[in-house]
């Protein structure tokens, strides 16, 4: 990667001059601004402050180990893959293969099957392909991403079920992150070639603002590179891969406090996965995640600060045999030979939903931030293919997970202290086997701010005792049959495996 990255050159044509220039994003399902004032003479004028919680909280103030990466710093990596873009993230790993354009996340130690919620523009990523390598992975082109957030651990137990090991969000690129104050369009065209591989990425992106009330975001990215040399300089077949991305995003604001964002997120995959040094498939993935995001927040009631949120993902996966290969077949145990152009299928598609609402008032002196809302997740699951191929390691099936949730933060003089409860319920099954449970997951978090000088008026202390519930995974619970490959030997189905549950004490101290 190095030597990649060594070889890279990059050229961006601006057609317009307003093609880079970050907006304020005031309406955004996990990000705020803080305006700033104009400063006094001789006083330094801060950036805004960009805030990551759903509470409208930044990374410091969220009580929680929390990262953010915004545009400035993507752009200064030219990231061309999640690993890049999250280089350097305490505590995150990013796993990815020879080709750099599949990942899988990990958090702490903690990685796959949900344990790390991985959700773009409020989309939950639940792609799975089991195999010995990673099981869970994602698609995403950094140049459609223009900020990233970490939250480790159960605390981010709002964004969904099952992340006891964190969420990681990705939000895509808006219209107003190209449009100055009184533009009305912009344009960028950007160009990038890496000499060990030989390949060339090619990104064009437009924005387009009808009025104050509606604008428009289409971004292109097309990807071809072929087999890199490895530090010996021998040529390591099977990591060539050509990669067609796309943005489609539009913004609509029907009234001045509220805000909607319907968009999409493409992407169209082409490999060839070897075994042993040699060709053995032909790969093709197609994945397609359509968002929807609203939102209402009136100052004047201090109660609303509603989000709905919809979404469906589809992720499609074939396989197809290059070369004749040896398996057994899962039901017999019987050796059978897979001949060339046989095939295996992995389809994936996840619906969400994700409503929540913030009200904010006092009593006694004491502020209260209550948070309170609901989400759910579905995974349909189907795979097929010839006998014997790498479909059977992932069963098909249907997945439901539900979970409704509530969360107070107290704000007293130099006290905060945040309580809260989530709720959550999960039921999966196949043709023959069918599982469900439940489970309350609490958290407790305690921060002091004791000092008053000035020197040390931001230095605050807080710990954390947090819970969080995994449903098991099709593949856990109802994988059965005889292993496919190398040697026989049986799977046996665990319809009664137990969930998941993760438990967090974490203490820290943090400064502003």
């Amino acid at each position: 990667m190095a030597a990649l990255l060594a070889g890279a050159a990059t050229i961006a044509l601006l057609t317009s001059p307003a093609s880079a220039q970050p907006a304020a994003d005031q309406a955004d399902q996990t990000r705020k601004t803080v305006d700033t004032k104009p400063a006094p003479a001789g006083a330094t004028l801060l950036d805004k402050i960009l805030v990551i919680s759903r509470t409208g909280k930044t990374a410091i103030e969220s009580l929680a180990s929390a990262s953010h990466v915004d545009q400035e710093q993507l752009d200064r990596r030219m990231a061309t893959t999640p690993n890049e873009m999250l280089l350097g993230v305490p505590g995150v790993a990013v796993q990815a293969d020879a080709r750099r354009v599949s990942s899988s996340i990990n958090i702490r130690g903690l990685q796959d099957f949900g344990r790390v919620a991985v959700i773009i523009d409020g989309a939950r990523q639940n792609f799975q392909r089991s195999d010995h390598g990673t099981q869970s992975t994602f698609y995403v082109d950094p140049e459609l991403i223009k900020s990233v957030d970490v939250i480790r651990g159960p605390t981010a137990n709002t964004y969904g079920s099952g992340a006891i090991g964190g969420v990681v969000f990705f939000d895509t690129k808006d219209a107003v992150d190209f449009l100055r104050p009184g533009e009305t369009w912009a344009g960028s065209v950007t160009g990038r070639y890496e000499s060990n591989g030989k390949g060339w990425t090619a990104s064009a992106s437009g924005a387009y603002k009808f009025n104050d009330d509606l604008d428009v975001l289409g971004n292109i990215v097309y990807r071809d590179y072929g087999d890199y040399k490895n530090g010996s300089g021998d040529t390591v077949a099977g990591t060539g891969f050509d990669l067609l991305s796309g943005l489609l995003k539009t913004t609509i604001r029907p009234s001045e406090d509220s805000e909607l964002k319907l968009g999409w997120v493409g992407s169209s995959d082409g490999w060839t996965e070897t075994s042993g040094g040699v060709p053995a498939n032909d790969v093709d993935l197609k994945s397609n995640t359509f968002t929807a995001r609203y939102n209402i927040t009136d100052d004047a009631r201090s109660w609303l600060d509603l989000h709905i949120n919809a979404s469906y993902n589809k992720t499609n996966l074939d396989l197809t045999t290059l070369v004749p290969q040896n398996r057994f077949d899962p039901s017999t145990g019987l050796p059978v030979l897979l001949p060339v152009g046989s095939t295996s299928t992995f389809d994936v598609g996840t619906a969400g939903v994700d409503i929540w609402n913030t009200s904010r008032f006092e009593t006694a002196g004491v502020a209260h931030e209550l948070t309170y809302g609901g989400d759910w997740v579905g995974d349909d699951v189907e795979t097929g293919g010839t006998a014997g191929g790498d479909s059977f390691y992932t069963p098909s099936g249907k997945r439901s997970v539900s979970g409704a949730y509530i969360q107070d933060k107290l704000t007293w003089d130099w006290l905060e202290v945040i309580a809260g409860l989530r709720y959550d319920n999960y039921s999966l099954e196949d043709s023959t086997h069918e599982t469900s449970g439940d489970r309350l997951s609490p958290r407790i978090t305690v921060g002091v701010t004791p000092f008053e000088s000035a020197s040390l008026a931001g230095l605050q202390f807080y710990g954390t005792y947090a819970e969080g519930y995994r449903s098991p995974s099709l593949t856990e619970t109802l994988i059965s049959g005889n292993h496919p490959a190398g040697v026989t030997f049986p799977f046996l189905p665990n319809p009664n495996l137990r969930p998941e549950t993760g438990k967090t004490t974490e203490s820290a101290s943090t400064t502003s």
